[in-house]
């Protein structure tokens, strides 16, 4: 097993279990004990675990900014976008938040005819609007960017104007790209503010198709979602190392989709 698939396995058994022993990890496995050793440092100097005496233990998750973000896997949130343009239909409303997968998604869109994208996500934004037919063309897609403060760290807008605007629509879809979603928080982000947005479009809208590469199965942050399993859907990478953590998220409704 790579060390990369070792660390993925890692963090999917600690988002059930808050903590692990050493053992329990070479058994599962099937590595020496300084390999396990070696690991546990290494994602502790990353802030994704706690060691503790005897293994590791849990802790919440914080994303890295955003720019560095943007370089992160991209291969898979592009297989992702993709995956999830093909859940859309010529003529609907989405929700779309300001992730780097849900900007990835915006490179997409432009093959699904008269479309009504409302967005906090400045990429987002800019992105269809470059691809946008002129004014007056019949299947024009539409672009709506919501109001409100804007953020130093992320390209967004957000706020009690951008809440409010969100309540003026009906969406059919929400889009969203989150820090992590597990069977036992759901989706979860690490800002207050984006957890909040991302519930208030939940709230507006008949589904919410969840954009997470694997690397955020499993995975827990600060702030859920309010949105009932049933009307998610998750899109992400089949990966080996987060069998267990997608069995437990179809397990609570959650339809799983992985590409």
């Amino acid at each position: 097993m790579l060390q990369e698939d070792r660390f993925v396995r890692i963090q999917s058994l600690l988002a059930s279990i808050d903590r692990l022993s050493t053992d329990r990890l070479i058994q599962d496995m099937q590595v020496s004990r300084e390999t396990v050793r070696q690991d546990l440092l290494a994602l502790e100097s990353m802030g994704l675990v706690r060691r503790v005496h005897g293994g590791v233990a849990r802790v919440t998750q914080d994303e890295p900014p955003f720019v560095q973000r943007q370089a992160l896997r991209v291969a898979e949130k592009r297989a992702i976008a993709k995956a999830a343009v093909k859940r859309l239909q010529p003529g609907q409303m989405v929700f779309i938040d300001a992730g780097t997968t849900t900007a990835i998604l915006a490179e997409e869109l432009s093959l699904i005819s008269r479309l009504v994208v409302v967005t906090n996500s400045i990429t987002v934004a800019l992105k269809l609007a470059g691809t946008q037919a002129p004014a007056g063309t019949v299947n024009r897609m539409r672009v709506v960017l919501l109001g409100g403060d804007t953020n130093p760290e992320i390209p967004c807008t957000y706020g009690e104007v951008t809440l409010n605007e969100i309540r003026r629509y009906r969406a059919d879809v929400t889009l969203l790209s989150p820090v992590g979603i597990s069977a036992e928080d759901g989706v979860t982000f690490g800002n207050e503010h984006e957890a909040s947005l991302a519930s208030a479009m939940a709230e507006q809208s008949s589904s919410m198709l969840v954009l997470a590469d694997y690397s955020k199965i499993g995975l827990r942050s600060r702030y859920a979602v309010a949105c009932p399993p049933a009307q998610q859907t998750l899109i992400t990478n089949a990966h080996p190392a987060n069998t267990e953590a997608l069995a437990a998220l179809g397990a609570q409704g959650v339809a799983v989709l992985p590409v």
